[in-house]
């Protein structure tokens, strides 16, 4: 079958599954919401839409979010909206709940007079409207269950219950299994390349890019706060020092080094304050609107601070990296990425750090392989994108994908064979996301589906 069948076939087996399952997600909304930040960026990045109704019954339309805030008041300055085809400007907040409105004494606060629209994710359990401190109305408009789908905040691993429905992974014929395993991945490469076509309406190609060569760097962990970076020094501001203005705005740079630090961690460190210290007042966040770091849990290589100064590496030389990020040059493209070096990065790890005993690579062949499986491929969406995805060797599994891995197919004799391609960890994935996660393992109708397929 070709990639859109068995889209369409995991889809359809989806779907039917769905209704079973609804009742029990619903009760669980609000609390697998991400936090608010990553709220934002969703909403920046066109995934709840911007055609809403109000508490009114007014049609709401976003036409521009506006500024993102970097310090305290709204969310969003200067934004752009109609009210049943009337046009306003002024700011915009986005909360989990309308609740949080008066839980963060935003009523109270001035700053917040200039709001003109008040964005939740959950609708009230009470009888509610938001106001300001004058006590006026503000249009409160909720953001359809439908829209938040795909964007609850997923455990790092599988659940420590059982599936159900593993009994019927485990002995489903392989033949069998290969398409469930196919459909789920082709489901999964649409979804990334609507959400890329969707975010490509609103940013150039080359910012697009770079957010997402962002995302991949920052691993599992840093992810969201790598993306929000990318947006928040957005790839046309690096100009002639990306390093600094990417440092600086992420907040890992102070006026001075320890006197402990190496003199080659210090002579850096104080090139890149030199370069930041001018563009402070127009890029440093404050404290309440930084993403917060993971600086532990992963390898030493794999801190922060060194995938920012991979991303200020490339960033350096944009256009040359962005000539190989097609189909038609992926090993091209891999080639350049891991032969990448920095006089700085390729031997440390944090800015304070000692230096290595050996280079490291700013980027290793398994975060390359996992950029052009989750971005190149999917980004072009065709189906000679989908045969080459189809080909791609597996990076080395991480505990996420082996988990799943074990839980689902692990009693199976043949469970390593699905393991050997990039494509079987996407599998899993989706798989976990819809039937062990969302779906609460309600789900062996549809993988009964799957099996009469």
């Amino acid at each position: 079958m070709d990639m859109s069948s068995l889209a369409s076939l995991y889809r359809s087996a989806l779907s039917a599954s769905e209704t079973d399952s609804v009742r029990e997600r619903a009760g669980s909304r609000h609390s697998a919401l991400p936090d608010e930040r990553t709220l934002q960026l969703l909403l920046l990045e066109g995934r709840f839409g911007f055609s809403f109704t109000d508490d009114l019954g007014r049609s709401v339309r976003i036409l521009d979010c506006g500024d993102w805030n970097k310090s305290a008041g709204p969310d969003f300055l200067n934004a752009r909206i109609q009210l049943d085809g009337v046009p306003y400007t002024g700011d915009m907040e986005l909360d989990s709940a309308p609740e949080d409105w008066e839980r963060h004494n935003h009523g109270s606060n001035s700053a917040f007079d200039g709001v003109i629209l008040h964005l939740a994710c959950t609708p009230s359990r009470k009888e509610w409207f938001t106001r300001n401190s004058r006590h006026e109305r503000i249009p409160l408009a909720v953001i359809p269950a439908s829209m938040l789908n795909g964007t609850e905040a997923l455990p790092a691993a599988a659940p420590d219950r059982s599936c159900r429905h593993a009994e019927v992974l485990e002995t489903m014929p392989a033949e069998q299994l290969e398409i469930l395993l196919q459909s789920a991945a082709a489901y999964r490469f649409q979804l990334k390349h609507r959400r890329h076509t969707q975010r490509g309406g609103l940013a150039a190609p080359s910012q697009l890019l770079y957010e997402n060569l962002a995302e991949t760097l920052g691993y599992h962990a840093n992810k969201n706060a790598m993306r929000h970076l990318a947006q928040r020094a957005p790839l046309h501001a690096l100009r002639d020092c990306p390093e600094a203005l990417l440092f600086g705005t992420a907040g890992f740079l102070v006026p001075v080094l320890s006197d402990s630090c190496t003199p080659e961690a210090i002579a850096h460190h104080k090139r890149l304050w030199e370069q930041w210290w001018p563009l402070r007042e127009h890029f440093e966040l404050a404290p309440e609107r930084m993403f917060p770091w993971t600086l532990s849990g992963s390898r030493p290589a794999n801190h922060p601070q060194r995938r920012i100064g991979a991303l200020a590496t490339i960033a350096a030389d944009f256009s040359a990296f962005q000539r190989l990020c097609t189909p038609d040059h992926l090993d091209d493209l891999a080639d350049y990425l891991s032969s990448l070096k920095h006089p700085y990065w390729s031997s440390h790890v944090t800015l304070p750090s000692a230096p290595s005993k050996s280079p490291m690579a700013l980027m290793g062949r398994d975060r390359i392989q996992e950029f052009i499986i989750n971005h190149i491929l999917p980004g072009e969406g065709s189906e000679r994108a989908w045969k080459l995805y189809l080909t791609r060797p597996g990076p080395q599994a991480g505990a996420r994908v082996l988990s799943i891995h074990q839980r689902l197919l692990g009693k199976r004799k043949d469970a390593a064979a699905f393991l050997k391609r990039a494509w079987h960890h996407q599998a899993l994935l989706q798989i976990h996301e819809d039937l062990c996660f969302r779906h609460s393992c309600c789900v062996c109708s549809l993988l009964e589906h799957m099996k009469g397929a």
